[in-house]
């Protein structure tokens, strides 16, 4: 036995019922939504003659859980906290959420969303309490029209027309809009199409700032002329790019002579990213779990390797204090190796995170290229600080203009001013990069500071860039 809603779209006035009751029955904040009503519209008036005629058309589809076949939230979430039961109804346990919105990232419906109040993702959880009392759900049994149901479907028998289509047997493609067109899920959905669905004109969702998840849990700045300014992932920027820039050090330390100086920097940095990760998280006490789940979620896989790398760290910087000299001595000519290794695991692990279907501007080999040419580009500028600038100044200029070269690639830009920013900043570091072995020793003290900050200015507005870039499919 399996539960799926069903959704009569030829019907649906879009009084929104179902809506407010979900918000009221499961006492949400303001900009949660678990069940959304899409106003979908399209067509225009032309002239023919005397006479004008119209293509307009406009139908309804309420949206919650689809309490999916295949659930991609449960899949990736690092302390694996979704539940299936056995009638497929997929549920979140709080006692085991961190909050840390990956889940978010990954449901091509956006379903889960961040509750500010508990510190935690939430979503429907086709009011199960209810349904155990023989009772429907919430939405249900406030739909007037009786056009929102849900129904229980087994390999022997359905109750559900024919007239609906089971999107749970149906490829994405076919699948009305705006539904994603790319999902693998298998939505436990059946929907009878309004006429509309399936005319071929383009389609619009009229009412998107209401029905737009909450990408924030900090709250964001923007105005209604410019996108969306958001400062919630600012914690991820810095994570990604200190732990890159830490991997990236420790790379290049098997090319450059290491001293106990730019070892430290190394663990300071690593430090510094994981806490800057940690401080995001909703529900902090949870964190020891984000390894639960090592089997399916390349975020648990990431902590992970953030874990051994650390501790390759630790090794490395022991065996320079005499008091363990002894105790490391058998692995001491291997830990700069070992390290390294583990930094580009590290990295890698890192780009697996965010190759998500339901990011299509993150699902790209660009997304690999970006992380190791940042760790390449960061690691070779804390070398240089003890190494010196003139001799990383071809290896850096190398990744630098390949990094320019991938910004040609790009799509669409999110921001054109902060691309045009970008790309002054990373040509005027390629400048002062290749001016560095021209220049005399006094004029080469000089530059350090502002190649320094170009690069790093340009790392911050890329990385800001590319989380701008995940646009959600509903």
């Amino acid at each position: 036995m399996t539960y799926a809603f069903t959704f009569d779209a030829s019907a649906c006035t879009g009084c929104k019922a179902c809506q407010i009751a979900c918000k009221d029955k499961n006492n949400l904040p303001v900009g949660v939504l678990w069940r959304r009503v899409f106003e979908v519209s399209g067509g225009e008036w032309q002239k023919q003659g005397q006479a004008w005629e119209n293509s307009v058309f406009a139908y309804n589809l309420s949206i919650a859980c689809n309490h999916c076949v295949h659930p991609k939230c449960a899949g990736v979430c690092p302390t694996d906290a979704f539940v299936q039961r056995e009638d497929g109804i997929v549920y979140i346990d709080e006692t085991r959420c961190m909050g840390c919105g990956y889940c978010a990232w990954a449901c091509p419906y956006s379903v889960p969303q961040y509750n500010p109040d508990l510190g935690r993702m939430t979503k429907c959880n086709f009011c199960m309490d209810e349904l155990d009392q023989g009772r429907p759900p919430a939405c249900v049994a406030a739909c007037p029209m009786r056009i929102l149901d849900y129904a229980v479907i087994s390999e022997q028998s359905s109750v559900i027309s024919e007239e609906y289509r089971r999107l749970w047997e149906l490829p994405a493609d076919e699948h009305p809009f705006p539904l994603p067109t790319f999902s693998r899920t298998q939505p436990h959905l059946a929907i009878r199409p309004h006429p509309a669905m399936g005319n071929g004109l383009e389609k619009a969702v009229a009412n998107r700032e209401e029905v737009k998840p909450p990408r924030s849990k900090v709250g964001r700045l923007w105005s209604p002329k410019s996108p969306d300014f958001g400062l919630e992932e600012l914690p991820l920027v810095a994570f990604t790019l200190l732990a890159q820039m830490s991997a990236g050090m420790a790379v290049a330390g098997l090319f450059f002579p290491f001293s106990f100086p730019r070892l430290l920097a190394i663990g300071l940095l690593l430090g510094l990213g994981g806490l800057a990760s940690f401080l995001h998280l909703g529900t902090k006490k949870n964190a020891w779990r984000a390894v639960s789940h090592l089997q399916k979620s390349w975020l648990s896989r990431e902590i992970l390797m953030v874990g051994l790398f650390g501790a390759a760290w630790l090794l490395s910087f022991m065996a320079y204090f005499p008091l363990f000299t002894d105790y490391c001595s058998l692995i001491t000519d291997y830990c700069s190796l070992i390290t390294a290794l583990l930094g580009l695991g590290l990295v890698y692990s890192m780009s697996q995170v965010y190759r998500l279907r339901a990011a299509p501007a993150w699902n790209s080999w660009r997304t690999e290229a970006a992380f190791f040419l940042s760790a390449g580009i960061l690691g070779l500028t804390g070398v240089s600080f003890g190494a010196g600038w003139v001799s990383v100044w071809l290896p850096l200029w190398v990744l630098l203009a390949l990094e320019a070269g991938l910004a040609l690639l790009a799509e669409k830009p999110v921001h054109e001013t902060v691309e045009r920013i970008r790309g002054v900043c990373l040509a005027l570091a390629m400048v002062g990069v290749s001016l560095l072995p021209l220049a005399p020793d006094f004029l080469q003290a000089g530059l350090n500071l502002p190649i320094f900050l170009l690069i790093l200015s340009e790392q911050i507005l890329g990385r800001w860039l590319f989380y701008q870039a995940r646009v959600p499919a509903l």
